[in-house]
């Protein structure tokens, strides 16, 4: 890379990781692979009641959140909803927010990663369309959903930013 350190950094979710990333490189954006995050839902999830449910309200919040304000109404709500606020995985994680949920890091050039390898990102953005006894026919079908869904999440988030406006720079009249 020519002497220049990376920008941005993508990792699993460990603190030897964490800590050796912060000591060596301490001013790269760093995030943390939401597969593995995701993985681990299943068993920080034990003993809760409605299981499969609250495991999609999770992964809705974390990829649905198009405003941080939105992520933490709705964050607020899980936690409470499933009586998560004694379970410390819960409280670390979300004061690591801003390494792994996409709104906090939207601002950032990720090449469209948010997983450390590439079989990682198709699970992820195939989860919920289909398993791994989906027909031919069922995966053509539910991989059109996907990509509608996708779509329409991407014309919603152009929307909402051509409605935002761009504070001035400078504070002169002539700058807005």
């Amino acid at each position: 890379m020519g002497n220049v350190p990376p920008t941005a950094i993508l990792t699993d979710q460990c603190q030897i990781i964490k800590a050796a990333i912060t000591r060596i490189l301490p001013d790269i954006i760093h995030r943390y692979c939401i597969w593995h995050i995701m993985t681990k839902i299943p068993a920080k999830l034990k003993g809760v009641l409605d299981f499969k449910i609250a495991k999609a309200e999770f992964k809705s919040i974390v990829y649905n959140s198009n405003t941080i304000h939105q992520f933490e109404g709705k964050w607020a709500t899980f936690i409470q909803k499933y009586e998560l606020q004694d379970r410390l995985w819960f409280h670390n994680l979300y004061s690591e927010k801003k390494k792994w949920v996409s709104v906090f890091l939207k601002y950032y050039f990720w090449v469209g990663m948010m997983s450390t390898q590439r079989s990682e990102s198709m699970h992820a953005f195939f989860d919920g369309y289909i398993s791994e006894r989906s027909s031919l026919k069922q995966f053509i079908e539910q991989y059109e959903l996907a990509l509608r869904f996708k779509y329409e999440k991407e014309l919603q988030a152009e929307s909402e930013s051509h409605i935002a406006h761009a504070a001035p720079t400078c504070g002169f009249d002539w700058d807005m």
